[in-house]
């Protein structure tokens, strides 16, 4: 631990509201991913995940406004017992039915409905985009304060738990608007969503900022239909993408094969 905290300056540490330890501390500008690389590859070593953008006196002041029970070591357990591929598979359909929903007698809206479905549909996203002949560098989505200067350290096994181990680090989105399967995109789908893509595409909590998100991939998606399926997935999970890339077609071809992810929520 003494030789991973050489690197930083500025250390500090602080604890959850459920007792969770964390320390931080500082670095350069610019350094931020030469930082998170190092720490990371120290994770076998050290079970510290890394986490940019966060002090540990502020990610622990926001667990305080948390209730405890949807913290810490229990809720993390029992958050594990939900199947991360099936709360994708669900908030990907609940997003395909708010999509569509409206008067079905409505030509204009039936023209649009064929479209959308079209959009959620694998084989077709995959086809529109044609071979991925060129891999894109990714987005890092510029917000205020980055690139960050500050790297948070939480006794982690994966990025996942430190967001179920830390609430805070995101928010809950209520603009986010999904059909009666599933109507609200709530905390603990972020868990959910990042447990999913870590076991699919070796995506990696990188830094979190409470309305975006960063993730670093180490196995993105390479070939059409994956990297379909992954921008399906994507654009569900965060249809503010629109935003920052354009529509899944954009994303499939710009983002989903790159080693670098942003999520952003307006």
């Amino acid at each position: 631990m003494t030789s991973l905290l050489r690197m930083l300056n500025g250390i500090e540490r602080a604890e959850t509201a459920a007792g969770v330890p964390l320390v931080s501390g500082t670095f350069p500008a610019g350094e931020h991913d030469r930082v998170w690389r190092a720490l990371r590859a120290e994770h076998p070593r050290t079970g510290l995940w890394p986490v940019l953008g966060w002090t540990a006196g502020e990610a622990a002041k926001g667990t305080y406004d948390w209730c405890r029970q949807q913290q810490g070591p229990d809720r993390l357990a029992a958050l594990h017992d939900v199947d991360p591929a099936e709360r994708m598979a669900l908030i990907t359909r609940s997003k395909l039915e708010w999509t569509l929903h409206g008067d079905p007698d409505d030509p204009q809206l039936k023209a649009w409905q064929q479209e959308y479905r079209a959009e959620f549909d694998a084989a077709r996203v995959a086809e529109a985009i044609g071979p991925l002949t060129e891999i894109p560098p990714g987005i890092r989505r510029q917000t205020g304060g980055y690139p960050p200067t500050e790297v948070l350290l939480v006794p982690a096994a994966a990025g996942h738990e430190v967001l179920a181990l830390v609430p805070g680090l995101m928010a809950i989105m209520n603009n986010w608007n999904g059909g009666p399967s599933h109507p609200d995109l709530h905390y603990a789908d972020h868990v959910f969503v990042l447990r999913h893509w870590e076991k699919t595409w070796g995506a990696e909590l990188y830094h979190p900022g409470v309305d975006n998100l960063e993730l670093a991939v180490t196995r993105p998606p390479r070939d059409p239909l994956a990297a379909a399926t992954c921008a399906i997935e994507q654009s569900s999970y965060c249809d503010d993408l629109e935003q920052i890339l354009g529509d899944v077609y954009v994303v499939a071809r710009r983002q989903a094969p790159a080693d670098h992810w942003s999520f952003w929520w307006d």
